[in-house]
């Protein structure tokens, strides 16, 4: 069962995936918007976009036992915004390097970097490179109040699995009739 925490948990995953890999500091829970310094080297992650998965709006009901049946799970894939900062260009340049690194080789996640959260998970976690031009960029960065650009890369995240509440009890089938006539 993956409940409303996944996305969290996928979120705390690439965060435990970065910092293991690298060493460096990864941080979540600011904005960009918000103040970060670059007297250390940080690995900025940020969530900024969640869209539904196309393939999961057509999966039909899951049958948990002989006689429920669930609806299916909501598809989510996550949009993340991935920010070095450091003393310096060098090494912000540097960590950036590493990031790129560690999503290229762990792009399925392994269950074993799972956060617990996502410990029921049926899905693979696949982080693909998600390109913006250099105008998306700027403006997503212009959105944040008082900040100026930084050097960045965005990731997609899929597919992240919500299990839907909604179940229906079902009759199982007792007997079957077959009834085979020769047509006129």
């Amino acid at each position: 069962m993956s409940a409303f925490t996944v996305i969290a948990g996928v979120t705390r995953t690439l965060a435990g995936l970065l910092n293991g890999a690298t060493g460096v500091t990864v941080e979540f829970d600011k904005s960009p918007a918000d103040n970060i310094s670059d007297a250390q080297s940080l690995i900025h992650l940020y969530l900024y976009r969640i869209e539904h998965n196309p393939f999961f709006r057509t999966v039909d009901w899951v049958r948990p036992t002989e006689t429920t049946q669930q609806a299916s799970p909501i598809g989510l894939n996550l949009f993340y915004l991935i920010t070095p900062y450091g003393n310096g260009q060098e090494q912000i340049q540097m960590t950036l390097g590493e990031v790129v690194k560690v999503l290229h080789d762990n792009g399925v996640v392994s269950p074993s970097a799972f956060d617990p959260v996502l410990a029921d998970t049926t899905e693979e976690l696949r982080v693909v490179p998600h390109s913006l031009s250099l105008d998306e960029m700027t403006g997503f960065w212009r959105s944040f109040e008082n900040r100026s650009y930084r050097l960045s890369v965005t990731y997609e995240v899929s597919v992240a699995l919500i299990d839907s509440d909604v179940t229906r009890t079902v009759a199982p089938v007792a007997e079957r009739h077959v009834v085979i006539e020769q047509l006129r």
